[in-house]
């Protein structure tokens, strides 16, 4: 008879929003420009997931999960306090597509911008950074697992 695995909880993460997880979860979500952060402690198997869409707020009155400043200061402090510890951290970073080729406008570099934050907001924390998947002029549609720190991805 064969065994049957538990079911863990499941999210569709949207822009602007993040998911801080203690507990097994799988978190899906698709990008473009956009950038997702995955963050997991190898040591509590906390994990946690961004997902955002510009990379700095024009207001410093602004606190939106929407803009990449924001979203990585609310990750880190949201895995941190669910008893995550920074030198155990490890990041993966996703997305920055750069969707529209033919514009040669902000946008075009919109998704390089949203990836550089990331990364530089990682190392200036010191967050071990173990996968980058960037950039490039196709979507991506990830599926991380909290407890695991894996991450599916398929381009689309």
């Amino acid at each position: 008879m064969p065994v049957e695995q538990p079911r863990i909880a499941s999210r569709f993460l949207q822009p602007g929003h993040l998911v801080i997880a203690t507990e097994p979860m799988q978190v899906t979500t698709i990008l473009g420009s956009c950038v997702a952060v995955c963050l997991f402690d190898t040591t509590k198997r906390i994990g946690g997931i961004n997902h955002f869409m510009l990379p700095i707020a024009s207001s410093r009155t602004t606190s939106s999960a929407r803009f990449g400043d924001v979203a990585m200061n609310e990750l880190i402090n949201g895995v941190r306090n669910a008893g995550a510890r920074l030198p155990f951290l490890q990041a993966r970073v996703f997305g920055g597509a750069s969707m529209f080729n033919d514009v040669r406008t902000t946008i075009a570099t919109l998704g390089q911008k949203n990836a550089e934050l990331a990364l530089d907001f990682l190392a200036r924390f010191g967050v071990d950074i173990v996968e980058i998947d960037t950039g490039g002029n196709r979507g991506r549609k990830l599926v991380y697992r909290t407890d695991e720190g894996t991450v599916c991805l398929k381009s689309i």
